[in-house]
């Protein structure tokens, strides 16, 4: 039997190795768990960071509505006060203005009044009494002042003739003596009888000349 040829022996593979070990990056395996959770962890701070500001701001706002809310209430009830004093003034401006003009007229009210009530029966009650300057046409363009005093009432009586004799009473008191001219143009008697009340309801006015 021919001998069998010996296998040569095998050559394993080889190449230098220039690789300087200590200089080499570690390729350890990294563990990146933490830094996920470092990373909620400060997602969660900044949400609560700014849920805080969120509600510390709404508490401003809230505080500075209710001061405004406070502040309109003083000046709405500033203002009421403000409005109850101006009707005050122009109720007492209108009174005084009232009371001047009563007192500036070319009759004297208080001689005027004082006749009206001299000359009064007890079954005429007054309701309004009011004395207007007018001027009265003399002619030729002449002008010359006059008053209109206009009396409101109620006679309690059957009959309307009181009425006339209360206007000549009137007529002949020293305060209005010679003031009153023609008995037609210058007095006049308007009344209607109330038969419900069993009374009168007039209106006389009489129309002054100057004071001679």
């Amino acid at each position: 039997m021919l001998a069998r040829k010996k296998k040569p022996d095998a050559v394993l593979n080889w190449h230098p190795n220039f690789r300087d070990v200590a200089t080499l990056p570690d390729i350890k395996q990294v563990r990146t768990g933490f830094l996920v959770n470092f990373v909620a962890i400060v997602l969660a701070l900044l949400a609560l960071a700014w849920t805080l500001y969120i509600e510390v701001e709404m508490h401003k706002v809230n505080h500075d509505i209710d001061a405004l809310n406070t502040q309109m209430q003083d000046n709405d009830a500033a203002n009421r006060k403000a409005l109850a004093a101006t009707k005050d003034f122009v109720n007492k401006s209108k009174a005084l203005q009232f009371a001047a003009k009563f007192f500036s007229q070319k009759m004297p009210p208080l001689e005027l009044l004082s006749s009206l009530i001299d000359a009064r029966p007890e079954n005429i009650t007054f309701r309004s009494i009011d004395v207007t300057s007018i001027g009265r046409d003399l002619g030729g363009g002449k002008k010359a002042d006059a008053q209109r005093v206009t009396i409101q009432g109620v006679l309690m009586s059957e009959s309307e003739l009181g009425l006339q004799e209360f206007v000549d009473r009137v007529v002949a008191s020293p305060a209005l003596k010679n003031r009153v001219g023609d008995p037609v143009k210058d007095r006049n008697i308007d009344s209607h009888r109330d038969p419900l009340a069993g009374a009168f309801e007039f209106t006389i006015t009489l129309t002054l000349k100057p004071a001679s």
